[in-house]
């Protein structure tokens, strides 16, 4: 299976998991020997990334679909800021 692929069964995976649609990153690579694969939770800049030593695909995914299951990626922390003038009173 290709890289791309792989990438595309996580994605599934963690549609039907979380029942929802991720859009951020997903990126495997092959290493000699196993696999990485990057995600982009929390963020494109301070991305998660899961190896293992495996050739193995199929233990590949399975691990990745265990660490899905194992962390809370469904929780959403959203924080906004306002800029304001600074007023003082005297």
């Amino acid at each position: 299976m290709q890289e791309k692929e792989l990438a595309n069964k996580i994605r599934g995976y963690m549609k039907t998991w979380y029942n929802a649609e991720y859009t951020g990153l997903i990126e495997v690579h092959k290493l000699d020997p196993g696999y990485k694969c990057v995600l982009g939770i929390p963020s494109y800049m301070a991305q998660t990334i899961l190896t293992i030593d495996t050739d193995d695909e199929n233990e590949f995914l399975e691990y990745i679909y265990l660490e899905i299951r194992k962390r809370n990626y469904i929780r959403k922390e959203v924080y906004k800021v306002v800029r304001m003038e600074e007023v003082r009173e005297e």
